[in-house]
């Protein structure tokens, strides 16, 4: 009987403590961002989401993401290219290659149509290579956005614990460094900068030999609004969310790719 009750006990100690933090967070969600998450999460019928149903559900938690426009042929990717602003970036969207790096579907910094033309050719070649072969929606076009601060901000749904949120530097270096802070949502503001003050490497994000500051305050105040009140809304909807990088220069913040996986379906 007394284990039964300090069990109990604990059960409604950490209640009071989840409620306590999201009071402290301000953690209440608009109706309509939910909504609007829980909508395009729905209607997607893949087990990771494409780049563009990722980026709406951050559009509608208020988080900046960078400009795309869907392409199906080499033209179309120049007229694209013309139209969001020289350099840009081509990604292959497909549901079935989350990590493009590695598949060589991704090309970046290209300065011009031709450029475009040569790279819109490689980067469908190397997806058709895929195997099994890969479904394809087309080919994203986006502004190059200049190289800054990168952090990454992901949650997983833990079976036990609910969306645990872990930040750290992003790109490559999450992987490198294993430089990460790891927190149970919910995650308010300031509990989002007290988290990047804990990485090793933060001082990148205050300027480090003359690069721009990252901002750490615009940086903990951007991410907190997605990764932990997304992942906590949609804890059904969701197993894995990634937001890879982030990138970071003084007050102006924008997400640039994005990862979110469902739950496997239960047989």
């Amino acid at each position: 009987m007394n284990h039964c009750m300090a069990a109990l006990a604990a059960w409604h100690a950490r209640a009071d403590w989840l409620a306590r933090q999201a009071r402290r967070a301000g953690r209440v969600s608009p109706p309509e961002a939910r909504a609007a998450a829980a909508r395009l999460i729905d209607a997607s019928p893949n087990p990771t989401l494409t780049e563009r149903e990722r980026q709406g559900s951050a559009r509608a938690y208020g988080v900046p993401v960078v400009r795309e426009l869907l392409t199906h042929s080499a033209d179309e990717a120049a007229r694209a290219a013309a139209q969001v602003g020289l350099p840009v970036v081509l990604k292959v969207e497909s549901p079935d290659i989350p990590h493009k790096t590695e598949a060589g579907v991704l090309r970046l910094g290209l300065k011009s149509e031709a450029e475009v033309r040569t790279a819109y050719a490689e980067v469908m070649r190397n997806a058709q290579a895929v195997t099994p072969a890969p479904r394809i929606t087309g080919v994203l076009v986006q502004p190059m956005v200049p190289q800054r601060t990168e952090i990454m901000v992901g949650a997983r749904v833990d079976p036990q614990f609910g969306p645990m949120i872990v930040v750290g530097l992003g790109g490559i270096f999450v992987e490198l460094l294993k430089d990460t802070a790891v927190r149970l949502a919910p995650v308010g503001v300031d509990e989002a900068r007290r988290m990047l003050g804990e990485l090793k490497a933060q001082r990148a994000l205050h300027g480090f030999r003359g690069a721009e500051p990252g901002g750490p305050r615009a940086a903990g105040r951007t991410w907190s609004r997605e990764s932990p009140s997304l992942a906590d809304d949609q804890r059904g909807r969701i197993a894995e969310l990634d937001v890879n990088p982030l990138i970071c220069a003084g007050e102006r913040i924008i997400a640039v790719d994005a990862l979110i996986a469902r739950p496997a379906s239960k047989p």
